[in-house]
């Protein structure tokens, strides 16, 4: 009898908006362990009320003790582990001096450059948007440079290149740099045609001391574990490390999207719809990102329906009275006491939620989730509206709750029914994340899209298709398409139910209408 092939295993880091995730587990099924850690981000001293950033040596120190956490939780041996993956948010980037030393890192969030941002708008010579598939000029990494540029030249002056944060943690790892090419289209760094680097862009925007790495494509081994990381890693010297593409691609990985029209819904901290494209399609309104694959000759179409998870997460703290730091996923005992989070008080009220009918309670949700116009982001009135006076029917946490799903699933349809009008209906939809954790949730989105659904039930679909990139790119298995289609069979399906899709239908043409009376309001 021949002996049982023994399983590869891989470690997946993954560098959110809100957090440090760790992920360990083979290229397919669910990952063997997950670790977190919080980003720790500060206001800089000197720059405007809208500038967030991190401390590139602390974040290095959690990433560092993140990974032990998922090894040691994994149950496996240092030498278990095959190779190792990163992948990170949208426009997070690093600025580095010549000799690869950080000198700024800034999440997605950091809109310090909003004045940058708009010149870059209206340069007529130059169309950032029209060549990497992204904008406004706010968002790109080019914005901030420019503003250090202008207001803080000492960081300026010494630095030589800008990278994605997944590409910074690559070149800690390894000693060396490239872009992923998916991801730096993401932040304007890449040409979404071709997947190059955006050079021409630099001196473009009289900013011709920087210079860019190269790209590569997701899966290519940028180089192998340094002896003294791995030392701090309690790691083997010399594993292969893989570039992997931004959290939503890799995203649309694990739920298995990969042929043209199939659209994959990534719904953590915020929503990502994504519908796959054979070549690169354009929005002329610029509504939304056009971007590429993590699989060769693939390219996305991207809406977004804004903060979900982060919206909930706040909603319920505020509901349940529970501390601005409860958002951690995990219960925290401190003197022989359990603190209470946002994850303890979603799994206790989920059932609650999906036992309330579409409708019933009267409560109407507008918090902010719905079709995010990318070149027009701005802010808006928001609330919710329930029958007055409060005596007649008194609107209670639970049907605040499930009001706010629903709200979620309407701005999702409201994002694929803009992708719809570019291709037709999508071939498949399948989503993932943390918010189908929610159980209720997913059964309202298959109500309120009144149509078959995939479910990554782990709610893991970003680490699940960093594992598979790895693999892929190690060497060890199929190809990334290939994973996809593994990855597809993974997913649960979800009916609608025929008597709740119909009452969604009214439910969400009554909610476009008053989203659009609100949004003629004036903040």
């Amino acid at each position: 009898m021949a002996p049982r092939k023994k399983t590869r295993h891989y470690l997946a880091i993954d560098f959110r908006s809100s957090h440090i995730k760790v992920a360990v587990g083979p290229a397919t099924g669910a990952p063997l362990a997950i670790a977190r850690s919080p980003v720790a981000y500060f206001k800089p001293e000197g720059g405007p009320d809208t500038a967030v950033e991190f401390d590139p040596a602390l974040a290095l120190r959690r990433i560092v003790s993140t990974i032990k956490s998922a090894l040691s939780e994994s149950g496996l041996a240092p030498v278990d582990i095959s190779g190792i993956g990163v992948t990170s948010q949208h426009q997070g980037i690093v600025l580095l001096d010549l000799e690869g030393r950080p000198l700024y890192g800034g999440p997605d969030r950091d809109m310090r450059a909003v004045f940058e941002g708009a010149e870059i708008d209206s340069n007529t010579m130059v169309d950032v948007w029209e060549l990497t598939g992204h904008g406004p000029g706010v968002l790109t990494a080019w914005a901030r440079l420019k503003w250090f540029a202008a207001n803080a030249p000492d960081i300026y002056g010494r630095t030589r290149t800008v990278c994605a944060i997944a590409d910074w943690i690559v070149l800690e790892l390894t000693g060396e740099l490239l872009m992923e090419q998916s991801l730096a289209v993401e932040s304007g760094l890449g040409l979404v045609a071709s997947g190059q680097p955006a050079r021409a862009l630099a001196p473009a925007l009289n900013l011709g001391d920087i210079t860019l790495p190269a790209t590569c494509p997701a899966g290519t081994v940028v180089g192998k574990l340094k002896r003294n990381t791995a030392k701090r890693l309690g790691l083997p010297t010399g594993i292969p490390v893989v570039a992997c593409g931004p959290d939503t691609q890799s995203g649309l990985l694990g739920l298995g999207a990969q042929l043209p029209n199939a659209v994959g819904i990534v719904s953590g901290w915020s929503t990502a719809c994504q519908r796959v494209t054979e070549r690169p399609v354009f929005d002329d309104t610029r509504a939304m990102w056009t971007g590429r694959h993590v699989i060769e000759n693939r390219w996305v179409l991207e809406g977004n329906a804004g903060e979900t998870g982060r919206t909930y997460q706040w909603l319920l703290s505020l509901l349940h009275g529970l501390p601005d730091n409860a958002a951690e996923n995990s219960p925290n005992k401190k003197h022989g006491t359990t603190k209470l989070t946002t994850a303890d008080v979603m799994d206790t009220i989920d059932d609650a939620i999906a036992k309330i009918e579409p409708g019933a309670t009267g409560i109407s949700s507008f918090l902010g989730p719905s079709f995010v116009h990318m070149a027009n982001v701005g802010m808006r009135t928001g609330g919710l509206l329930f029958p007055v006076p409060i005596s007649f029917e008194p609107p209670d946490r639970i049907g605040i709750a499930r009001a706010a799903l629903e709200n979620f699933a309407f701005g999702i349809r409201h994002n694929l029914e803009r992708l719809d009008s570019f291709r037709g209906p999508a071939l498949s939809i399948a989503i993932g994340g943390g918010m189908v954790k929610t159980k209720a949730f997913r059964s309202i989105l298959a109500g309120v899209l009144d149509c078959e659904i995939g479910v990554a039930e782990s709610g893991e679909t970003t680490s699940l298709g960093a594992l598979s990139q790895i693999a892929a790119g190690t060497g060890n298995g199929p190809s990334i398409a290939e994973y996809a289609v593994i990855r597809a069979t993974e997913l649960s399906k979800y009916e609608p139910d025929a008597a709740h899709a119909g009452v969604y239908e009214s439910m969400y043409d009554e909610w476009r209408h008053r989203e659009r009376l609100l949004a003629s309001f004036e903040v």
